[in-house]
């Protein structure tokens, strides 16, 4: 399973510096498909593959799951993230913290 390059990515202000969030193409594994994701924070890059019954519910489930690492880091660590000047982040919200991974999906 293969997910070499981001296909898309958005460019968002941490406190003032570039923070990058890069999603890479959905992979099928033969039954269900992973969606990879990437935010590269100043402290370290957090990446996480996200599960779904086909692309679109797997790259939707990764934006969910990296719009709530986002908030989690802005309340949690008082980060100041930002998305065209505002703290809308553009991404599908979700009612859970965290995206399903495949063994929770199962």
């Amino acid at each position: 399973m293969e997910q070499n390059y981001p296909f898309v990515q958005r460019t968002y202000l941490l406190d003032g510096t570039e923070l990058t969030c890069r999603f890479y193409h959905p992979v099928s594994d033969g039954q269900d498909f992973s969606c990879r994701y990437e935010i590269a924070w100043p402290d370290g890059p957090h990446s996480r593959n996200v599960w779904g019954g086909d692309s679109i519910q797997s790259l939707l489930l990764a934006m969910q799951s990296a719009h709530s690492d986002l908030l989690l880091r802005r309340e949690r660590d008082g980060l100041d993230v930002r998305w065209l000047d505002g703290k809308e982040l553009g991404l599908p919200p979700t009612g859970q913290n965290t995206a399903p991974t495949r063994d929770e999906r199962l």
